[in-house]
């Protein structure tokens, strides 16, 4: 239904609610009486909208050139003090546009809030805080239209995240920019919203350029001048996946190293005083995981009584003196109630301000290898043994030998012949005597 001229211009001026019309220039039009009492307009020429002296409760004036970008936002708080009438006043700021006689015309109504000094501070307080969430959030958030995706305004933490400028985002919508990368994932948004009236999901999306980043999307549905608005508060998460990321092949990493390895894997948080271990305590010391209580004294219970001590003491010492590295060998107890040898070795993680706070390392059984050794050692005693016995078994007759040659060479035998085969025995008789110092000199 279309009205004519005279009947709004009867409906503005019988209106209890300033309204004042402006041109393309913000110059003033028209005005009704409310709003020329109010204003203190008389030639509506020679005044243009910044006339009008309008604070927002964040306590910013409003331009010509704000107002016309958004009009979507209204209606807006604002407040307006009268000459020298400290009373303020508190009005909700509406507007709409139109074309009059083939050019743009704008039309302000600013319907008055009643209420006492009180209702005023606390709409001012509770826009200081929206302007203050919205504006200066570290976090990215929109104000789309839920029709058409249309951007009505987005803060700075937006245009930083998307590498987008506020003035290609504003009038703009969210399809015609490209951000959602999964289609699907903005279905299930719109659908979380029209059950819900809220979501709150992780999703992809293309930023300026084409990169794909990761968010984290709390949205709501919300009214703004009788419209369906989304507001959107987008977190970035890249940062968080590429750690995650990390820690995963990390993670994978040492799942392979564990079941390569044989030793038992130990990660000491001294923060919480725990013990966690890998898949080796079970495969060389036979405890089930459920055995293996996440305890450091757990550990320690099951060195070996006359180690334990000494061990304790120097692992102790060495996260006091944050050394480089520990190792130390020690008995431990086995599930089977018998002792393994373990050669035992860690290293110290520090934080920001050096204190120790984790210590990570490997324990691996030696058991064999110190029984070979053992077992060899007591068999090369017990070659050197009968080794010094034989020694002197032997060379007490063949000491004899040798001075019975040295008799019968000297005193006993005449003929040339014999002395000759004398005096060849006793120099074989020398080479086994030196024979016999050089084995003993090997045990000794």
């Amino acid at each position: 239904m279309t009205r004519s001229t005279k009947f709004l211009k009867q409906v503005a001026y019988h209106s209890r609610e300033p309204m004042v019309e402006l041109n393309q220039h913000g110059v003033i039009q028209n005005a009704n009486r409310v709003a020329e009492q109010l204003f203190k307009l008389e030639k509506y020429g020679a005044n243009s909208f910044s006339s009008l002296k309008l604070l927002g409760l964040e306590g910013k004036h409003f331009d010509w050139e704000y107002l016309i970008n958004n009009l979507s936002l209204l209606p807006k708080i604002v407040t307006y003090s009268l000459g020298s009438n400290t009373t303020t006043y508190l009005f909700s700021l509406s507007a709409d546009t139109d074309a009059h006689q083939n050019e743009p015309a704008y039309f302000l109504v600013l319907s008055p809030i009643v209420g006492n000094g009180n209702e005023v501070e606390t709409y001012r307080v509770a826009e200081e805080k929206f302007y203050k969430v919205f504006h200066l959030s570290p976090d990215a958030i929109s104000i789309t239209r839920v029709a058409d995706g249309l951007f009505i305004d987005v803060n700075e933490g937006f245009v930083q995240l998307t590498g987008y400028q506020r003035e290609e985002l504003i009038g703009n919508t969210v399809l015609n920019i490209g951000l959602w990368n999964v289609l699907p994932e903005r279905e299930k948004l719109t659908n979380d919203l029209l059950n819900n009236g809220k979501s709150f999901m992780e999703a992809s999306y293309r930023i300026k350029g084409g990169e794909l980043a990761e968010g984290q999307i709390n949205a709501r549905i919300i009214t703004i001048n009788g419209e369906d608005c989304l507001i959107s508060v987008v977190r970035d998460l890249r940062q968080q996946k590429a750690v995650e990321r990390v820690l995963r092949e990390r993670e994978e990493q040492l799942k392979i190293i564990n079941r390569a390895t044989n030793d038992a894997v130990w990660d000491w948080n001294l923060t919480s005083d725990t013990l966690t271990w890998n898949g080796g305590m079970e495969r060389i010391f036979g405890y089930k995981p459920e055995q293996i209580e996440p305890k450091i004294q757990w550990w320690e219970q099951h060195i070996h009584p006359e180690d334990q001590q000494r061990v304790m003491n120097r692992i102790r010492y060495f996260i006091e003196k944050k050394q480089e590295q520990w190792f130390d060998k020690y008995r431990f107890l086995r599930s089977d109630n018998s002792y393994a040898y373990v050669y035992d070795k860690g290293s110290i993680l520090q934080d920001e301000n050096h204190r120790v706070i984790r210590m990570i390392g490997g324990m691996v059984d030696i058991t064999d290898r110190v029984l070979a050794e053992e077992s060899l050692l007591i068999r090369n005693q017990q070659i050197a043994e009968y080794s010094f016995f034989n020694s002197h078994k032997v060379r007490a007759p063949l000491s004899r030998l040798l001075g019975l040659t040295h008799l019968l060479q000297e005193d006993l035998v005449s003929d040339n012949e014999q002395r000759s085969i004398i005096e060849k025995v006793r120099l074989a008789g020398e080479e086994i005597d030196e024979m016999i110092k050089e084995i003993a000199k090997i045990f000794y």
